[in-house]
């Protein structure tokens, strides 16, 4: 009887199953942290108002929750005398907030058109709970509007 074959054929087995869970295990890992990042972009409100010509920033909703992502969904129409390039985000800054972080990706949008950002937006975890006045500035728009921080 041959023993080389029936090890060989051992060997193979378990190399096999070894790369059947170390797959099954990096599928799982890939398709877990893909549906993470992907919820984390998803089911941001919606624009209950389009920006316009004559009110070019929209934004839902304007309060927060201190010390975590919150997502905020903002529309702007630009009425500049250029394009607004990619490395523009939103920026917020607010009366008695030391830093409000915003999160975006930057988009391109032409003269006489809108676009929506999604945008995560954060405020430190001590920020009192309270009614603050902000502004929210996109290129060299503004809007000052107030927020609540819960």
């Amino acid at each position: 009887m041959n023993k080389k074959g029936i090890t060989l054929s051992i060997n193979m087995v378990v190399i096999l199953i070894l790369a059947i869970v170390t797959l099954g295990i990096a599928l799982g890992f890939i398709t877990g942290t893909m549906q993470r990042f992907i919820d984390r972009f998803k089911e941001f409100p919606i624009l209950e108002i389009e920006p316009t010509l004559g009110d070019p920033i929209s934004f839902i909703p304007s309060d927060i929750q201190r010390g975590r992502d919150n997502k905020m969904t903002i529309g702007f129409y630009n009425n500049e005398q250029d394009d607004v390039p990619n490395t523009v985000i939103p920026q917020i800054t607010c009366e008695g907030i030391s830093e409000v972080t915003v999160k975006a990706s930057g988009l391109n949008i032409p003269v006489g058109s809108w676009e929506r950002y999604s945008a995560l937006v954060s405020v430190p975890k001590d920020t009192p709970s309270e009614l603050y006045s902000c502004t929210l500035t996109i290129s060299q728009t503004e809007k000052t509007f107030f927020m609540e921080v819960k």
